[in-house]
């Protein structure tokens, strides 16, 4: 089968190819006639994907999160693309003969990875305080394969393969230009406060074509889940002193700034405070990008349809 990448896809082209299955809804029409509604992914982004016919033979085969192969062709709908499905199917072991990869399918940061690891490897050494330094380097130690692979979140921001490095690099990078500035800081509770602070999204997501809250995610959420992970390996270090635990714990639960915003506290000292806005700059110039980059209408200006419900400036 050739393979194609959604970013390829153009208007009127027949295609074959293996995606994701990252959604799958199944709908009626008006006349009561089964279709289905599917979004379909791959590691260059994602497409709305219908099927009309056929789709009684089908519909239980397909499974969320499982790779398919899939024909049909491409249209234009609301401004959009959509791909029309004649033929859709799960992958077999055969497929890896004809071209199938999996890692073709899920959507990845462009960003080296292992290259921002080794900068944050960095970051974590030059931390003068002992504590903090063993503390941060242990849990990276124990979740580099996860930090490295893991998103961000579900759909806000970084919401792919290796998301969560990324994100933790750039508000590592925020906090540290922040302290230059603002000497009197503790860098380092600074930097080990954003290098921790999204921790618990290793339990409150999983990762993969399809990502989804866990049940702890959703019953508990990161901010608890990272502090409850950190408070774990504290235990594991010689006389960690309690002013500085609590420092570090407040941190974690403070760091979405609101309560509103689900902070369990907000942030009541500068270096807590600097965690949030360091969070918060990368999280809010990542979801105007991806507004930008999503936005398909023409000029110089996108429509509101967005995260912000405004028009943003394209160049």
């Amino acid at each position: 089968m050739q393979k194609i990448f959604i970013e390829d896809m153009q208007p009127e082209a027949h295609i074959e190819g293996y995606f994701g299955l990252k959604q799958k809804n199944v709908r009626t029409t008006r006349n009561d006639k089964l279709y289905l509604d599917l979004t379909l992914v791959d590691k260059t982004g994602e497409i709305n994907a219908k099927m009309w016919d056929g789709v009684a033979k089908v519909k239980d085969a397909l499974v969320e999160g499982d790779p398919v192969a899939v024909r049909g062709y491409v249209s234009i709908y609301s401004r959009k693309l959509q791909l029309t499905i004649k033929k859709i199917r799960p992958v077999n072991e055969d497929d890896r003969e004809h071209g199938f990869n999996f890692q073709d399918l899920v959507l990845s940061s462009d960003r080296d990875t292992d290259k921002l690891w080794s900068e944050i490897e960095d970051m974590i050494k030059s931390i003068k305080n002992i504590h903090l330094r063993e503390l941060t380097s242990n849990i990276y130690q124990e979740l580099e394969d996860e930090l490295k692979t893991f998103p961000a979140s579900m759909s806000l921001h970084h919401a792919y393969q290796g998301g969560l490095l990324e994100h933790i690099y750039h508000c590592a990078k925020n906090g540290l230009g922040i302290c230059r500035n603002y000497p009197e800081l503790d860098q380092d509770l600074v930097l080990s406060g954003i290098l921790l602070h999204d921790i618990g999204k290793i339990d409150e997501l999983n990762s993969g074509i399809n990502i989804k809250y866990t049940d702890r995610g959703n019953f508990t959420g990161h901010l608890v889940l990272g502090r409850d992970r950190i408070n774990e390996a504290i235990k594991e270090i010689d006389f960690f002193p309690e002013e500085l635990h609590n420092k570090l714990e407040h941190i974690m639960l403070a760091h979405h700034g609101k309560m509103e915003w689900g902070s369990p506290r907000e942030p009541a000292f500068s270096e807590a405070a600097i965690v949030f806005y360091a969070d918060k700059i990368d999280t809010y110039l990542k979801q105007m990008e991806e507004a930008i980059s999503d936005d398909e209408s023409e000029g110089n200006w996108t429509d509101k349809r967005n995260y912000f419900h405004r028009v943003l400036y394209k160049k």
